[in-house]
């Protein structure tokens, strides 16, 4: 097979590239307070950005951090002016129909988006990362399997940790 043959191949099986973007201090909004979209904004708050949940209830590990002034919440359903002069902009709902209002809202403010719903209607997909020895690790199934790439970032954990 040809060099030429090999990047066809690949490009045709992957849609994302991986890269590492610096957010801090970029405004970044998560729509729903529930598991998924906790993980998302407490990932984004580690990374120094400035988070803001939109959502009507919480979970309490996301109340803790906003209590704490880490996040910031806005207690109310998404509405599109909620997604005005962000940088990157996750639907994290349970709601598949709030969820795309989520990304086309984003869209039409100019602002990345990730669908943790849909891959496809995604910008932006969140790799399981593994920070050691000052290197980052990232594994992404190009957000068709997040529990597939968490196990094997957990792998890649042990087999680093074995090492050192």
């Amino acid at each position: 097979m040809s060099a030429d043959e090999v990047h066809r191949n690949d490009a045709a099986g992957h849609r994302f590239l991986p890269v590492a973007i610096d957010i801090r201090e970029r405004r970044c909004v998560v729509v729903g307070g529930g598991p998924i979209g906790a993980r998302k904004a407490l990932t984004l708050a580690r990374s120094g950005a400035r988070v803001t949940i939109v959502s009507p209830a919480l979970t309490e590990s996301l109340e803790a951090s906003e209590g704490a002034g880490t996040l910031a919440w806005v207690r109310a359903a998404f509405g599109p002016e909620h997604v005005e002069g962000a940088f990157l902009v996750v639907a994290a709902t349970d709601d598949e129909a709030v969820n795309a209002a989520v990304v086309e809202a984003a869209e039409r403010a100019g602002a990345l988006v990730c669908d943790a719903s849909s891959a496809d209607r995604s910008q932006v997909i969140f790799g399981a990362t593994l920070r050691h020895g000052g290197a980052t690790i990232a594994v992404f199934t190009d957000g068709h399997d997040p529990a597939r790439a968490r196990r094997t970032r957990d792998h890649i954990k042990t087999l680093v940790e074995r090492a050192t």
